[in-house]
């Protein structure tokens, strides 16, 4: 068994350089606000506009986290559904060859 474990840790190991590879999306949240300062925010016109673009870039960010948390999901759930396949595949010739190894 633990010859399983230990494969199934080289295996996750030897994905991770190709992690640190892919291309992974940026953020698109522009423009980014800029706070135009004390005397500027003293004008609603201008208050308001900054609060709306900080709510906008908000909002953006939030949406692009979710979606790389998904993501991350997703690539986290296929290498597991791997690793399992592989530690079943192992276990089975395993189990062969003893049982080979019986008769």
């Amino acid at each position: 068994m633990k010859r399983f474990a230990v494969a199934a840790a080289l295996a996750f190991a030897a994905s991770l350089p190709f992690a640190a590879v892919a291309d992974v999306p940026k953020p698109k949240c522009e423009p980014k606000p800029e706070y135009p300062g004390r005397l500027a925010m003293q004008s609603d016109n201008r208050r308001k506009a900054f609060e709306r673009d900080l709510k906008n870039y908000q909002e953006c960010i939030n949406t692009y986290l979710a979606d790389r948390k998904a993501a991350m999901k997703a690539e986290e759930d296929a290498a597991n559904t791997t690793i399992n396949e592989y530690n079943a595949l192992m276990k089975k010739i395993n189990d062969d060859q003893k049982a080979g190894a019986e008769n």
